[in-house]
């Protein structure tokens, strides 16, 4: 073993350590601050970029499993992030437009993260020691622009510009701001996947869905067979973690995240599901007309081109469906080829793996339709 592999050993059981103390830290901060976990649950610590909470006994359905006090949660409606962020964003809220303005505690969130996280004296400080790293490999908005283009052919780039767009507008209005801290560009980048992946949604003024990070209940990963839900008690002022099911010895606490395919999950969170219930749609073209087929009903997709269209005879009908399938058989090959071309990473096999899918079906269709 030469002296890199090494030190690379002892650098990663380093940090093994580090958050493992962390956790201990984060623990004592929630139970301080009346918040409650239940000694059923532990967490696991897969690798500096992921970690999930594991059971360690029985956890029957309805069974209150976290309280998290509104105190220690971090957002607009939290005294110390508004006071600063309405002073760093006056100008911007004198100026915006409507539809920037509804994105204000989003962008709050990610600016205050930015000056914040690296204050040793925060009161959040042991809630950010214990987040895990942020690795650019699994975030398409780091990839460069060859790679994003490419991605087009998975149909992944819309995605990942849409994310790009979001991330654009969040730092405009604060970006005199942000270029004066160290790094700041990097970091504002960093805390904006923070807040994209990690905040939960409470009820505001006017009904209105406030984005909050919420410390402990975050260490959450998602299932689309998730075992638990969450809602925010007004009368405790807190978020409430319960189980939807009975939930076994030594299984992980699931949420969901909504009913997204994979390419959105990979383009938003970073992470996609092997074999995904919910499939992604597919772009295809057709005499330079771009059509997006989608899951649901198949047949009906098909036959919304077609009467696009409007053949004047069953001939042109089927012509129409065999340059949909010519297409499709184009879509195959590029999905095929993507595999090969990322082997190495799971989250491209599944997306192709899951489009692969839905192509064969849609082709198989087309040959019976004609």
């Amino acid at each position: 073993m030469n002296i890199k592999n090494i030190f690379f050993i002892c650098y990663f059981i380093s940090l093994v350590f580090c958050y493992s103390d962390n956790y201990e830290k984060l623990y004592k901060w929630v139970t301080d601050h009346g918040g409650y976990i239940s000694n059923k649950i532990i967490p696991k610590e897969n690798s500096i970029y992921n970690r999930c909470l594991i059971t360690t006994d029985k956890i029957k359905e309805k069974e209150i499993i976290l309280f998290i006090p509104d105190k220690i949660t971090i957002s607009t409606l939290n005294k110390m992030v508004s006071d600063r962020c309405k002073e760093d964003f006056r100008d911007f809220l004198s100026f915006a437009e409507k539809e920037e303005k509804t994105s204000y505690d989003y962008d709050c969130l990610v600016y205050y993260l930015t000056i914040d996280i690296d204050n040793k004296n925060s009161f959040f400080r042991p809630y950010y020691d214990y987040l895990p790293e942020i690795s650019k490999n699994e975030y398409p908005i780091y990839f460069s622009e060859e790679e994003k283009k490419s991605f087009n052919k998975i149909e992944l780039e819309t995605q990942i510009r849409r994310q790009e767009y979001f991330f654009n507008k969040s730092l405009k209005p604060i970006k005199n701001k942000v270029i004066k801290i160290e790094n700041g560009i990097e970091k504002f980048k960093k805390n904006f996947i923070y807040v994209s992946t990690r905040n939960f949604g409470r009820r505001g003024s006017f009904f209105q869905n406030v984005n909050t990070l919420v410390p402990y209940l975050d260490l959450l990963n998602h299932n689309n067979d998730f075992n638990t839900w969450f809602y925010y008690d007004e009368k405790k002022d807190g978020f409430v973690l319960y189980a939807t099911r009975d939930i076994q010895i030594n299984e992980e606490l699931t949420l969901s995240y909504g009913k997204f395919n994979n390419v959105y999950l990979y383009a938003l969170y970073g992470f996609t599901i092997k074999n995904n219930i919910f499939h992604s749609s597919i772009h295809i073209r057709i005499k330079n007309e771009v059509f997006t087929l989608f899951e649901k009903n198949k047949e009906n997709e098909i036959m919304k081109i077609v009467k696009y269209f409007r053949p004047k005879s069953v001939i042109e009908g089927n012509n129409i469906i065999l340059q949909i399938k010519y297409e499709l058989e184009n879509k195959l090959y590029d999905y095929q080829k993507f595999i090969q071309k990322y082997k190495d990473n799971n989250n491209i096999i599944n997306i192709c793996d899951d489009l692969i899918y839905s192509v064969k079906q849609y082709i198989s269709l087309c040959e019976k339709l004609i």
